[in-house]
Parts: C-alpha cells; structure tokens; sequence
C-alpha cells in the first residue's frame, strides 16, 4: 500500500445555487450541466484528506482507498482502515462564471465517505470569491492519478535554504527557505507520499538550464515553475505555469520510473522558492488549520498558522495550461519547439 494526500473542500464549504449536483450518491445530475454555479464559502478551508491504496489512481469502486487516520470531514466522524472509505463516485466540468474557454475548464470529484456524498477534490485550487458554472458531466466512473492532484517536490530536490541548499526530504517546519519576495520564509508543514512514477504519473524533468536551473529539476504535473512571456498580453508579466503543460519544449519532458518520492512543502503564504535554483512554488492553499494524519500534527499546524491571512493567494497570476498551449502555438516559426519555449522565457 502507498499513501497519497489530496486537497478536498467539505460540501458544507461550497454555496450552491441550481439543481443540487451532489444530491445522489450514485449518479451526476444531467439537470445541473450550464445551470448550477457554486462557489467557495466565506472561511471555506481546504483539508488534507491522506489515503491508503495498492495504486497510483483515484478511482469510483476500489475498496482499497482507506483513510491512514480517522478525521472529521462534512461534520462526520470517520475511523481509519476499513472504517474510513473514500472514493469518487462521478465527477463534473466546471468553468469560472462568464468564460466560454474550454482552457478553463477544471474537474471536480465528488468524493464519497463510506459510501456518502460529502465533497469535493479538483484538478486545480478554486479560487474564493469566484462563481464557477456546471458546463459538463466529465464521468460517471472517474479515473485520475494522484499526482494529477498534486503538486509536489521529487525527492532529491536542492532547495535554497538559509543554510545552504538542502534536499527537499529533509526539510522540516521551522526551516528557513529563500523566497524570491519576501526574503526567508519558515516552513509550517511537510507532507510526503511514494507512488508509482508511470503514465500520467510520471515526473516531469527539466534539463540543466531550462529554468536556470544547476541541475535537473523533476516537478509533478500540477507543480507550478515561474516564467516571464516575451508577447501577448502578459510580455514581461511574472507568471506561474505547469509543468504539465511545458512538456515537449527542448528539455522537457515525462521521466518515468517505477516509484517517486514526493515532497510538500508549505508556508505561511503561498511563496516563490528556488529547486535547483529554479523559481518554482510552494504548495498553494488556504491558511486556516488543516486536517492532517494526526491529532499532534493537527495542533502544531494549527499553531504555525495562526497568525497567517484569512486567504492564501496566488504568489503570481496563474496561467491555464489551455492557454499556454495556444501561447506557444502562436509564436511558433521556422523551429516551432524552440520558438515555443522563447515565447515563455524564465
């Protein structure tokens, strides 16, 4: 068995307006699609919900997804093992209110305890204070990989910390990292899982260089790095872009192996840090108390994070990986791959 932690917002985080999408146990409601909108409600928090399972996916139907330690989630009080089942039993389109780009599109799962209805995990953060529109059904029996949610460190990873570089496995709260804003910031929390490294779990790898990068630099798909657009509307604009989304530029590409080792790190704010010298970011989520493995973690987590904003924002503007596909794609020439990794320069 491996252990996998997703990001899950609760269903009584999300205000909803519409025919209600959560209302089955069973099935996706066709009469919510381009109907209901939801949003996060005020105070909503992000929890950490951490899994055990015998594979790499997130799935509809497999017994085997077992929470490591009970928690309470919607209000119910769940037991680990066997007394703690969680699976995604269907799963929608949705769209921020008003954009007809499929580019932001993302994918909610809704996620069953022990058989019910309680929430929600997403392909990407939601953001608070924005509507999102039901524009599809994406499927009845869902299917994603864990590190399709995830945004995290390979183990191995060099990152800049007051005392020099240091892998990322060894990081530990109450280290000091070097950020690119806000001089050194200390760690609050360090989350860490093994899963399979294959298909669409696969690390991406970055070659020496392309980011500024000393050394190779291995990121998960969702994991975001910083680059700066030379046209379009955000030339010159700092930006944080997915690594899944930069995979056949020179230098980019999957690596995959039989395992990997990833690594959370948080702070106190979202914040931009150095991996091999590269700008990439911390792990990105609201700064309330999260719900972690244990009862002590619990506590120490919520002591850190005390004194932290109402909301965690995004360090930089976050671009869709839609649209820094079509970014590139329209600055292609006579090398189309090299024209594309000019067009988003670090």
């Amino acid at each position: 068995m491996a252990t996998h932690t997703i990001g899950a917002w609760q269903l009584s985080d999300l205000l909803v307006t519409g025919p209600d999408p959560f209302g089955s146990d069973a099935t996706a409601n066709d009469a919510a699609v381009n109907v209901t909108t939801l949003s996060l409600a005020p105070g909503a928090t992000l929890r950490m919900v951490t899994l055990d399972d015998n594979d790499a996916n997130f799935e509809d139907a497999d017994g085997d997804q077992e929470l490591v330690a009970p928690m309470v989630f919607d209000g119910v009080a769940y037991g680990s093992g066997a007394a703690g089942e969680v699976e995604t039993e269907y799963s929608y389109v949705i769209r921020p209110e008003g954009s007809t780009d499929p580019a932001d599109n993302i994918v909610i799962y809704v996620l069953e305890f022990e058989a019910h209805v309680h929430g929600i995990a997403a392909t990407a953060r939601l953001t608070p204070g924005v509507t999102y529109r039901i524009v599809g059904i994406e499927s009845q029996d869902p299917v994603v990989p864990y590190a399709g949610m995830a945004v995290c460190f390979a183990a191995g990873t060099l990152i800049a910390t007051k005392r020099g570089p240091k892998p990322v496995e060894t990081v530990v709260p109450g280290d000091r990292l070097q950020t690119s804003d806000n001089g050194y910031g200390a760690v609050d929390w360090v989350g860490r899982w093994r899963v399979n490294g294959r298909g669409a779990s696969a690390p991406i790898r970055f070659a020496a260089g392309v980011l500024g990068n000393d050394r190779a630099l291995y990121l998960s798909g969702q994991h975001r790095v910083l680059l700066r657009p030379v046209f379009g509307p955000l030339a010159g604009e700092e930006v944080l872009v997915a690594a899944k989304a930069l995979v056949g530029l020179p230098g980019i590409a999957r690596a995959p192996r039989e395992r990997v080792d990833w690594v959370h790190l948080l702070l106190p704010a979202h914040e931009v840090i150095f991996a091999e010298n590269a700008r990439t970011e911390t792990l990105l989520i609201g700064p309330q108390a999260l719900s972690v493995m244990e009862p002590e973690q619990a506590r120490d987590l919520r002591r850190a994070l005390a004194g932290a904003p109402q909301l965690a924002l995004p360090a930089r503007p976050i671009v869709p990986p839609g649209k820094v596909e079509r970014l590139i794609l329209r600055h292609r020439g006579g090398d189309p791959v090299a024209d594309g990794l000019r067009a988003l320069r670090v």
